[in-house]
């Protein structure tokens, strides 16, 4: 503490005052532009009162003035400049200030002033005493403004705080109310403790109808349940530092409910839970979710839709994406996140030679995948010894535009058939080179098969030349692709002849035979167990022909399981057409002669036909040049027709008026180049009208058309077809009375028949009263059983007479109902058994169990007896009669067969068995008797139920009859 005198020259130019950290600080309280604060008042009042001065104040020092912020007493002005305070000095010097002696005494006289320090040391002014009159300042005096001075600076400490306080709260409440997201404070009881401006956004509602109301005007009635549950369980885990998550559905004032996310985070705040909780809006998530998902659905659709293949990985090398053509290409393997050290075995992948397999790096995909541009890189899908495709493959790196690896994609284009097209050509040209450019059949050969071999990728390519006149074929050429097995055939080649092996089998049938798999040849080869050896398992032979004759054999082989291509066959065919037109150029001088006399013969020929055969030439401006002409055409025209007619006009001047639509028609076709004919009246030179058919096709020659025809007189024919077609309406009319003859002699049998069966009946009964009657004599019984025998025939004669006439007129009705087929065999068998055992013929029955048939049960037995006893009829003593029963499933048709070992049909009667009345030679020769209706009236009762019934020789002898039922 020191005195006026005390203070050093230059301290106030040196002082903390315009202390930037002080100012701020200063501000900071807001008591320089406070309109009162009561606080400070009663310690300056205090002041004045205690130490018994005029004044007290606290003055607080700004940049350039001073700033009294309580004063007791007489002061004047609020403010004054910084040059008249004296706390200036008491903020710079940053020490008590006591003036005894002032030097302006109009203004104070005494003064002490202590300064007022904030808690981290910054003086922000003074709490001072003054009197207006010269004084001496006791210790009690400075003991009591000092104690004072501290009370202000609690004060000051206490608004310094506080304006802490309001700034840390006004920029929390700053950054929440810029946050993207709602956030909403809330107790336990779900009461809305803090409103940010998103929420009010979000939901229409502003904070203040919102807070210290419950939440749940926000959360839809259907979620408030489990809104209310994960509210009570995070507020149970509050003060244990994890946050709670929901997915609810929210309602906004509007009434619109969209779905949110609430992301809480529990504290316990006076004792009590509190939840701090953010909140999304899921709507714009929901909602790209669905275009992403739209996105994918396109893209997935896009890709599908693509003829070429493509694979893509992910940012860890595992394939993520591949379309359907990429799983067409692999078919059987299942598409799964494969890393890129197995892709090459998963997938079968091969290089272009087909027989490499693929290290993991050399993938196109994971080359790829590790930032290499892949163009035109030529790869194979599957293993060597199955079907291959080959692919063109394009791929890159997929990047983020900082950089980072997201992956890779190919796009794999099938080149297969391509492939192939182009090494077929290469063969063709090879083999067209090998044959213009060789010396001799052999060395032809030689070069043949080498370039065929050489082309396909196959291990071995033979021509077998085939000599008629010694019956043998020889092998004229060999090749073996290097690295590859040498079969022991190759060296040893004996003659094959015709029909050993394949060579001797293509050159006997004179067709191309593919063997997919030679292990599974289905005719003995002496070379087979040599080719498997040496790892061979597909192989061709191709026939060389020449006008349907074989002059050699082809023969390619490889270690591949390969199935039968047309293509290939078809490019084989065009080097077998190679070979066999080199041969031919050897012949051509011979084929020329005999060109020559065949025309010559030609001509004799046609000039000994009726016919009249003829060539025109169309010439630019659509006239017609005769080229070549019948030499007689009488036969058409009635004399020969003079030298140098233009025979286009001479018909269009002769054709029958009625017949020129036709004739134009015919021209217009041929115009188009398409064949044509017509069947018009011609007047002939003769004057005779004639019907002349003409046939005539275009032919174009080196830009020239030509039109070669033939007119043929057809005038007999159409009187003979207008002749068939009155006989064709006679006959029609015979037949018409000859059905109802037909139905008229149905219906007199059917008559007939009824009227018998009363008689026979009759007859019948008295026959068995006459063998049952007591005391009658043996030879009277014997009589009767004659009487009973004969009827009993002549009553089943009627019955198929009758079953014949419904059948005539479709009356033949049945029951259909299920029957136990299995059951129904076995009693028929068993009813015709003493039958077969009286003959000595063996009556087997093979059915399934269980059998159930739709089927009339009369009509079902009649089948039945008929066929058994027609079968033990016509098998002789030692024979055998099988009955097999079998059904397609548990829906399916079921199928029953008899079986003998008997006589026989010979095969051209086995069309008739079914006719009224027909009965077999054979049967006839042996002397067995029967009517020939049981199998006509068997037929239609088959035919009734919709079944089949059909007759077919049994194995070694005897005959099989099979029928199928529903």
């Amino acid at each position: 503490m020191r005195g006026r005198g005390s203070r050093p020259a230059g301290a106030a130019a040196a002082g903390r005052a315009g202390d930037p950290a002080r100012l701020e600080t200063l501000h900071a309280t807001g008591l320089l532009h406070a309109g009162g604060v009561p606080s400070l008042d009663r310690l300056t009042r205090l002041a004045r009162r205690a130490v018994g001065v005029p004044a007290a104040l606290v003055s607080l020092v700004d940049a350039d003035r001073q700033v009294f912020v309580s004063a007791a007493g007489p002061t004047g002005a609020r403010d004054s400049p910084l040059a008249q305070a004296s706390c200036r000095t008491v903020v710079d010097d940053g020490a008590p200030l006591v003036i005894r002696a002032a030097e302006r005494p109009d203004l104070v006289a005494a003064f002490v002033g202590y300064p007022l320090r904030t808690p981290d040391g910054q003086v922000l002014g003074c709490f001072c005493v003054a009197d207006d009159a010269p004084r001496q300042w006791s210790a009690e005096d400075l003991d009591t403004v000092a104690d004072l001075a501290g009370a202000a600076e609690v004060e000051l400490a206490l608004r310094l705080a506080n304006s802490e306080l309001l700034l840390a709260s006004t920029r929390t409440q700053a950054v929440l109310d810029s946050a993207a997201d709602a956030f909403v404070s809330l107790d336990a009881a779900g009461t809305v403790l803090a409103w940010n401006l998103a929420a009010e956004r979000m939901f229409g509602r502003s904070a203040a109808e919102t807070l210290g109301g419950p939440v749940g005007v926000v959360v839809a009635g259907t979620s408030r349940d489990a809104f209310a549950a994960w509210l009570t369980e995070t507020s149970r885990a509050a003060g244990s530092g994890s946050a709670g998550t929901l997915e609810v559905t929210a309602v906004d004032r509007a009434g619109r409910r969209f779905p949110i996310e609430v992301i809480g985070q529990p504290y316990v705040e006076r004792d009590r839970p509190v939840i701090h909780a953010f909140v999304h809006d899921l709507s714009p998530r929901q909602a790209a979710r669905r275009q992403l998902d739209a996105e994918r659905t396109f893209q997935r659709a896009l890709l599908d839709s693509l003829d070429t293949a493509v694979v893509a990985c992910d940012g860890e090398g595992r394939i993520a994406t591949v379309n359907r053509a990429f799983r067409d290409a692999h078919p059987g393997v299942a598409v799964e996140p494969t890393s890129a050290p197995i892709w090459a075995g998963t997938y079968q992948l091969y290089a272009a030679d087909g027989r490499r397999r693929l290290r993991p790096d050399q993938v196109p995909l994971a080359r790829a995948f590790a930032g290499e541009h892949v163009h035109g890189e030529e790869m194979v899908v599957g293993d060597p010894g199955g079907p291959q495709r080959r692919f063109l493959c394009n791929g890159q790196p997929i990047d983020a535009p900082d950089g980072g690896r997201l992956g890779a994609v190919v796009a794999m284009h099938d080149i297969t058939d391509a492939h192939g097209a182009e090494r077929l050509r290469g063969a063709q040209l090879a083999v067209a080179e090998a044959l213009t450019t060789a010396a001799g059949a052999a060395q032809a050969a030689g070069a043949v098969v080498e370039a065929v071999t050489v082309a396909l990728d196959w291990a071995l390519g033979e021509y077998w030349h085939v000599d008629p006149d010694a019956g043998v074929a020889d092998r004229l050429g060999v090749w073996v692709s290097p690295g590859r097995a040498r079969p022991a055939f190759v060296d040893d080649a004996p003659p094959a002849g015709p029909g050993d092996g394949m060579i001797g089998r293509v050159w006997s049938t004179g067709r191309p035979q593919w063997l997919g798999d030679i292990g599974q040849l289905p005719y003995p080869s002496p070379r087979r167990d040599d080719a498997l050896a040496a790892g061979l398992h597909a192989a061709i032979g191709l026939p060389v022909l020449s006008g349907g004759t074989v002059l050699g054999v082809l023969v390619f082989a490889t270690e591949r399981l390969v199935p039968p291509d047309p293509d290939v066959l078809a490019m084989l065919d065009g080097v077998c057409a190679h070979i066999a037109r080199h041969i031919e150029r050897l012949r051509a001088d011979d084929l020329s002669t005999a060109l020559a006399a065949a025309r010559r013969d030609f001509d004799r020929v046609v000039a000994n036909v009726n016919d009249f055969v003829w060539t025109v030439e169309v010439l630019p401006d659509r006239s017609v040049r005769s080229v070549y002409a019948s030499p007689d055409g009488g036969g058409v025209f009635g004399s020969p027709v003079p030298a140098g007619t233009d025979l286009a006009m001479a018909l269009t001047d002769r054709v029958h008026p009625e017949d020129h639509v036709l004739y134009g028609g015919f021209h217009d076709a041929l115009a188009a180049d398409q064949p044509a004919e017509m069947e018009v009246r011609v007047t002939g030179f003769d004057g005779v009208t004639r019907w002349v058919w003409t046939r005539a096709v275009p032919r174009r020659e080196g830009g020239r058309l030509f039109l070669d025809g033939m007119s043929t007189n057809v005038t007999e024919r159409r009187i003979l077809t207008e002749h068939r077609e009155e006989l064709l309406a006679e006959q029609r009319q015979q037949v018409r009375r000859l059905r109802e003859v037909d139905r008229m002699k149905d219906d007199l049998v059917a008559l007939v028949s009824h009227e018998l069966r009363n008689p026979i009946g009759t007859i019948l009964g008295y026959a068995e009263i006459i063998g049952d009657e007591p005391g009658v004599s043996d030879d009277v019984r014997h009589y009767g059983e004659v009487i009973r025998r004969h009827s009993s025939h002549m009553q089943q004669l009627v019955d198929d007479l009758l079953d014949l006439a419904r059948l005539g007129s479709a009356s033949l009705a049945v029951d259909p109902r299920p029957v136990p087929l299995t059951r129904f065999l076995r009693e028929a068998v068993e009813d015709h058994r003493p039958a077969a055992d009286a003959k000595g013929v063996a009556l087997r029955l093979d059915a399934a169990a269980n059998l159930t048939v739709r089927a009339d049960p009369a009509r079902l037995r009649q089948v039945l007896d008929n066929l058994l006893s027609n079968a033990v009829k016509y098998t002789p003593g030692g024979g055998t009669v099988t009955v097999a029963a079998t059904a397609a499933g548990t829906e399916g048709p079921a199928s029953v067969s008899v079986t003998d070992t008997g006589i026989g049909i010979p095969a051209e009667q086995y069309q008739q068995l079914f006719t009224r009345f027909f009965r077999a030679s054979t049967a006839l020769a042996h002397g067995i008797k029967g009517t020939g209706l049981g199998l006509a009236v068997t037929k239609a009762i088959i035919d009734a139920h919709h079944g089949t019934i059909a007759a077919s020789p049994a194995d070694p002898t005897g005959t099989t009859f099979t029928f199928t039922l529903p």
